[in-house]
């Protein structure tokens, strides 16, 4: 019984940060494509300071996915490079 218990919680984890690092993906793309526009027209769709919320976003997701990584690996027994 404690074994499922750690099981579905280690794939609640696994998901979640599939999930997570999916979002990074999506929001880098966007900042991405924002900054190819920035010469054109019609020009970014977002100003200085979307930008900037949306790189916040990026960092705090990225941090959390870090922090998830290692929680999954020390579950999982994984060893860490």
């Amino acid at each position: 019984m404690n074994e499922d218990v750690e099981e579905r919680r280690l794939w609640e984890l696994v998901n979640r940060l599939d999930s997570r690092l999916n979002t990074v993906q999506v929001l880098a793309e966007v900042l991405l494509d924002n900054t190819a526009m920035r010469e054109g027209i019609p020009g970014p769709y977002l100003d200085d300071v979307r930008e900037g919320a949306v790189m916040e976003a990026v960092i705090y997701l990225s941090r959390s996915n870090q922090e998830d990584f290692t929680r999954l690996a020390k579950m999982a027994k994984l060893p860490l490079v």
